[in-house]
């Protein structure tokens, strides 16, 4: 397993990236460090692209409460989840629909597009 990621507090975004098999565990050491850093709540890209993701359906479930109950009072602390398989993309679907009425999650093919969906979120708030 190999999670890196980067954080970025100007921007309350977090860019994680995945490869290699990836297990419960594993997100939760990132959950943690996320915490430690100060990011719970930021916005994340998830990018599974290059990852075996090995989740049950219980642990896919303890993760969408955990996002939903970490939504952040005054961001919207969006989550985009990259997956490179028709298989991973339902997967991340399934989890979408689990965070989304707390906090916007939707699945992508490319970190490109998440980041442009985050453009879209900021344009749509600014003109709020």
């Amino acid at each position: 397993m190999t999670l890196t990621w980067t954080v970025d507090h100007a921007r309350r975004l977090t860019v994680v990236t995945a490869s290699g098999p990836v297990n419960a565990a594993d997100i939760e050491r990132w959950i943690a460090d996320r915490a430690q850093a100060g990011a719970t709540g930021y916005r994340a890209i998830f990018d599974a692209s290059a990852a075996e993701v090995d989740l049950h359906s219980a642990e896919m479930l303890a993760f969408s409460r955990i996002a939903s109950e970490r939504k952040p009072e005054d961001f919207d602390g969006a989550l985009a989840l990259v997956a490179s398989s028709e298989a991973e993309r339902e997967v991340g679907a399934h989890f979408a629909r689990r965070t989304n009425s707390e906090r916007p999650c939707r699945v992508f093919s490319s970190v490109e597009a998440a980041h442009a969906w985050f453009a879209e979120l900021d344009a749509a708030a600014s003109r709020d």
